[in-house]
């Protein structure tokens, strides 16, 4: 079976715990990368408000390390959930054109984001630490796995993150961590307003 289920707990960090978990890793699990990303991250179609609005489909055209994807997650969002996840890969060139592509689809408010994430394994689970800039800290534990071993990957998930002492958002506190982040004005973009030319040149350093 074929494994597209992505269970991912999420929780918020201190700077000092952000650096704790970011040294812990590196002795103690394997380092797998570092991304350099920014993502344009779409909300439901005739969502045009500040709030952020709860919705199985999380849409979003993003580039890492310079290379530029359309993703699309189907499922329930909260600190913890399993959701579908569909990627197609994007020329570089053609971010704007991908914009405009989902622009005639409907989808042209939302919000937009920048971070530096350092990826490390650690008992077979994908810990990404993340710093947000303006907008803070946090961790992901990640497991991509199939339909049947949903449960298993959230109780193992769960064990370990005992043991590093993580916690993960409760869905209201993660809808209310959304809302904080999204409170923030010069991270939205509406496309009905303003062309994603003018948005690059704030963000030219990850093209």
């Amino acid at each position: 079976m074929e494994n597209n289920i992505e269970v991912e707990h999420r929780g918020t960090l201190t700077k000092e715990n952000f650096d704790t978990l970011k040294k812990f890793l590196e002795k103690e699990g394997k380092f797998i990368k570092e991304k350099d990303r920014f993502s344009v991250i779409y909300f439901p179609r005739g969502k045009e408000r500040l709030g952020v609005p709860k919705s199985p489909l999380d849409l979003r055209v993003r580039i890492t390390n310079k290379k530029s994807e359309i993703v699309m997650k189907y499922g329930k969002s909260s600190g913890a959930d399993a959701r579908k996840e569909f990627s197609f890969p994007v020329d570089s060139n053609q971010f704007e054109e991908a914009t405009e592509f989902l622009f005639y689809l409907g989808f042209y408010y939302g919000a937009l984001q920048a971070t530096k994430t350092y990826v490390y394994m650690y008992k077979d689970i994908e810990f990404a630490v993340v710093n947000a800039p303006a907008f803070g800290y946090y961790f992901e534990a990640e497991i991509l796995t199939d339909k049947e071993s949903i449960k298993s990957a959230n109780e193992k998930i769960m064990s370990v993150m005992k043991e590093l002492d993580l916690n993960v958002l409760s869905e209201k506190d993660f809808y209310k961590w959304l809302e904080e982040l999204g409170s923030n004005t010069k991270f939205r973009f509406n496309f009905k307003k303003e062309k994603f030319s003018n948005i690059r040149k704030r963000f030219v350093d990850y093209f």
